[in-house]
């Protein structure tokens, strides 16, 4: 049975000093990503170390990964490859998919056909032109169940036993194939790191590259953008010395705290 993650390869934004993000705000092109490195997203890592758990406990399973941009995806697939994913697809593009969920899952459901896939996972969200639909309209062009919020998958006889979580309750699904699995990464779940001589070896790996033809331009495009800023309380302490504030810190804040 081949199981299939399709995952975004993102630039990584924690790399932009605030003045970047200040800089952003006065257009609409947002912060410039082509210096940027690019790495996957937090669900989709949890993704992908969920599918290698199931691999471990039932081996017959094969791995594949798909992605669509540009060759900066290639490390990502790279360090798939050396974590033991068999098949690895870049679906070549230019365009920009920040805001195109229905072309998106439209190609990676002609991937899954394609290779026959039995079970696709992938992440609920990105840092980037999150949206939430891809998943459910991969889930509608398949004709798939789906289940959202997954934070654990084991393989067990011909099927998979699927855990997803919320705020409220923890439910527990009994999934035939096929069906597409929505992750939510909440710090449970590390990506493993390959070893030195598994990555020697993925750099040599072969990539399957494909043209990635869109079928329609997004009918959305942006049109300004609004920084976002969640300030935290805090107590500025204004003493007469370093030493007044240092006692007043400990008598106000520290004392009780040690006493408990």
């Amino acid at each position: 049975m081949n199981i299939l993650l399709a995952f975004k390869a993102e630039p990584d934004l924690a790399l932009l000093a605030e003045t970047d993000w200040q800089a952003a705000t006065s257009g609409t092109a947002g912060p410039d990503p082509a210096l940027m490195r690019v790495v996957m997203g937090n669900d989709e890592q949890g993704a992908a170390e969920l599918m290698l758990h199931a691999k471990a406990a039932n081996p017959t399973l094969s791995l594949s990964a798909v992605t669509l941009g540009d060759e900066r995806a290639l490390p990502a697939l790279r360090h798939l490859a050396a974590l033991g994913f068999e098949q690895r697809t870049l679906l070549r593009t230019q365009a920009d998919l920040r805001f195109t969920p229905l072309n998106i899952a439209e190609q990676i459901a002609q991937q899954a056909k394609r290779i026959d896939a039995g079970l696709i996972l992938l992440g609920s969200q990105s840092s980037e032109g999150q949206n939430g639909q891809t998943g459910w309209l991969l889930s509608e062009i398949l004709g798939w169940p789906c289940l959202s919020q997954v934070c654990d998958l084991q393989a067990g006889g011909e099927g998979f036993r699927v855990q997803c979580e919320n705020i409220r309750q923890r439910s527990e699904w009994q999934v035939q194939k096929p069906a597409v699995l929505i992750v939510q990464n909440r710090g449970q779940l590390a990506l493993r790191v390959p070893g030195m001589r598994a990555r020697l070896a993925a750099a040599k790996a072969e990539i399957e590259h494909l043209p990635c033809s869109l079928a329609k331009d997004s009918p959305l495009s942006c049109q300004s953008l609004t920084r976002q800023t969640y300030p935290r309380a805090g107590t500025i302490l204004r003493e007469a010395s370093p030493q007044a504030a240092a006692q007043r810190l400990w008598q106000d804040y520290l004392a009780e705290r040690m006493k408990s």
